[in-house]
């Protein structure tokens, strides 16, 4: 197992309240003119980022950035990178029932994944966001003069990788379902979340709570618009703890971020009502109560 994962996070800029209409009805897709800009910086931020020496494994893009006729290029932008990338797609219709709305992700994993090289092929995954806000859900009510209702999607999924650890996916205020959490503990080292929202500091709070609960690294990537994103890990010096903060308003950024995964694989193992972690240079807080026998149980599945 590696000792770092390196995540790279792209922010474009969209703005909710007026990229779909600023009245009703609303357009189920963001307009051109934005869709386009947002396109040109997700490409301007995975340039940036190869042309880093360090250079991600992972690439992160917010909720709903990914215009939908731009999901072929971002899958061949992951093949000849040999990058995974996990991003927010805009609004799609289901194709059994064209009222209904998801609101999607995509994942790409291109067979080289981790090896810095050129692909030939690439696997794609989609995944959909279970708990669609009030906002998402008024807006369905009127979409090109249709009444739309939101596609929520029941499935929770977790990757593995003996090389980078396991992580879980989830869409933003999916963030909030507490039987997902329950289920992600003891089962991931990486959450990976992506959102589209305004109130950063509910989730700069969960971040900072579900690096505990679950005991493990928490990655936000929230639009440029807002800021908001954060990457939370849980090293018991509090100075370390927080690896990555942004804030700021209608600005893009992109930014590379190495997490811990091995270090992180010997204090989820380690029984901490019965060591000392200094003895075993374990940098990290003590797991919450109950976590070494669930970890345990899981691990001997």
């Amino acid at each position: 197992m590696r000792d770092f994962l390196n995540i790279g996070l792209i922010q474009p800029v969209i703005n909710p309240d007026l990229s779909w209409g600023e009245h009703e009805p609303y357009s189920l897709n963001t307009d051109p003119i934005t869709a386009d800009r947002v396109w040109q910086e997700i490409q301007k931020g995975i340039t940036l980022m190869l042309s880093e020496s360090v250079k991600p494994e992972i690439i992160l893009i917010p909720e709903l950035h990914l215009p939908v006729d731009k999901i072929n290029s971002i899958k061949r932008m992951s093949r000849k990178t040999g990058i995974m990338i996990i991003s927010g797609v805009d609004f799609q219709r289901n194709p059994a029932n064209r009222l209904l709305i998801r609101n999607r992700g995509i994942i790409t994993i291109p067979n080289k994944w981790g090896k810095n090289k050129r692909s030939s092929r690439v696997n794609t995954f989609h995944y959909g966001k279970t708990f669609f806000s009030y906002m998402e859900r008024s807006m369905f009510k009127n979409i090109n003069t249709e009444h739309c209702f939101e596609d929520p999607e029941q499935n929770m999924y977790i990757f593995k990788s003996s090389e980078f650890g396991n992580f879980g996916i989830m869409i933003c205020s999916d963030i909030f379902d507490i039987e997902r959490m329950m289920l992600y503990q003891g089962r991931i080292h990486h959450l990976f979340i992506i959102s589209l929202n305004k109130d950063l500091n509910t989730y700069f709070s969960l971040a900072e709570t579900l690096t505990r609960l679950l005991y493990c690294n928490v990655v936000i990537c929230n639009t440029g618009f807002y800021g908001g994103s954060i990457v939370v890990t849980p090293f018991d010096d509090v100075n370390e703890r927080l690896i990555y903060k942004y804030q700021g308003q209608r600005m893009f950024n992109s930014h590379i971020v190495s997490i811990p995964v091995n270090s992180l694989q010997k204090a989820q193992e380690f029984d901490f009502s019965s060591g000392n972690k200094k003895d075993l240079g374990i940098k990290f807080k003590a797991s919450p109560p109950g976590y070494y026998d669930k970890f345990q149980n899981i691990s001997g599945e």
